[in-house]
């Protein structure tokens, strides 16, 4: 999991509102070169997500509405918990392209693209398991998060997931590669794999 990142200054609504209106945001440090900022306006305030590259460029996402007047929905209205998931998709999925680890993509970036372009990078590197993994996240992890925006993954719908894989029968190679009953590859709860990781090793 992510570390924790706390703000008494952003963290609730109520505290928001004690912060002066400005036009520069107010900045969290998400981890080295990753930022989430604050901008308070007259009619509420914004979430932008900043990612510093190795060259020093300053890369700007906007994210949304905070929930400073209306309840937080996660699609058009965001809480600072969930502002800060959005902003380490971004970092994640700009990091991936600045390295040249994947083409960019113009549409939607689902968890099967992530997956693909991860697998992929370890196959570039010479990782070892790579067929073994990818095996594992076309049987475990790609029917069930696949066709999902990595934009908008929750660590809810992750956690869901991994209980749901937790229970179920596990999976392990044959000696043809085959995918039968029985590897913990990626269901083992002390390992990290698929799309979990795919996040985890890009994410600032």
């Amino acid at each position: 999991m992510p570390r924790s990142i706390r703000n008494p200054k952003m963290d609730t609504r109520n505290a928001r509102l004690k912060l002066v209106e400005r036009r520069e945001p107010y900045w969290t440090v998400i981890s080295a070169g990753c930022a989430i900022g604050y901008r308070r306006g007259s009619n509420g305030g914004t979430w932008i997500a900043r990612l510093r590259s190795d060259e020093g460029k300053q890369i700007y996402k906007s994210i949304g509405a905070a929930d400073d007047a209306g309840d937080a929905d996660g699609l058009n209205c965001f809480s600072f918990a969930q502002a800060k998931e959005r902003a380490r998709s971004f970092f994640g999925q700009k990091t991936r392209e600045l390295a040249g680890e994947g083409e960019p993509h113009a549409g939607r970036y689902t968890v099967e693209a992530a997956l693909l372009d991860y697998l992929q990078a370890r196959e570039r590197r010479g990782s070892k398991g790579v067929r073994a993994d990818s095996y594992a996240a076309k049987a475990r992890i790609i029917p069930e998060l696949g066709a999902i925006e990595i934009s908008k993954l929750t660590t809810k719908r992750i956690r869901d997931w991994h209980e749901q894989l937790a229970s179920s029968a596990k999976f392990v190679r044959t000696r043809k590669g085959a995918a039968e009953q029985a590897t913990n590859s990626f269901a083992d709860g002390n390992q990290e794999g698929g799309a979990v990781a795919a996040q985890r090793r890009i994410a600032c």
